[in-house]
């Protein structure tokens, strides 16, 4: 088992820096590459793992940079969720593991094409739904 997954951040609005500020933490996680389409996010983005971890990560604002770097095991989407279909399918398709925030797709054809990806190339995609066993939610 790898000492450290190598993961990609693609969108660091206000869900994709919440979750930068708590990976950059982990002994297991590097965040070596991160994407948005805001200069000054990636910036702020860089200054925050950079003060946690001396190291500055890969920036660019093409998330296809990201998914085919060699070094990148896995990403973790949180753009706008008109564009979490196609990355998560891209993704894929380039070998990564994938972590997407929600919504995942916006319609039925959009969940099958997740599911074909997944079963092309075995690579998992993984929703990140945060509440799906909270009281609400199982009555």
């Amino acid at each position: 088992m790898k000492e450290k997954i190598h993961l990609g951040l693609i969108g660091l609005g206000g869900r994709g820096y919440g979750l930068l500020t708590i990976l950059v933490r982990m002994d297991n996680i590097e965040i070596a590459a991160i994407s948005d389409n805001y200069e000054d996010r990636r910036l702020n983005a860089i200054k925050e793992i950079e003060a946690v971890t001396g190291k500055i990560p890969y920036s660019t604002c093409d998330y296809k940079d990201i998914i085919y770097m060699k070094d990148i095991d896995a990403v973790i989407i949180s753009t706008s969720w008109a564009d979490h279909t196609n990355m998560a399918i891209d993704a894929m398709k380039a070998g990564k593991y994938v972590a997407t925030e929600v919504g995942g797709a916006y319609s039925i054809d959009e969940c099958w094409q997740l599911v074909k990806t997944h079963e092309q190339t075995g690579i998992p995609c993984m929703m990140l739904e945060n509440c799906c066993y909270g009281r609400e939610e199982l009555m």
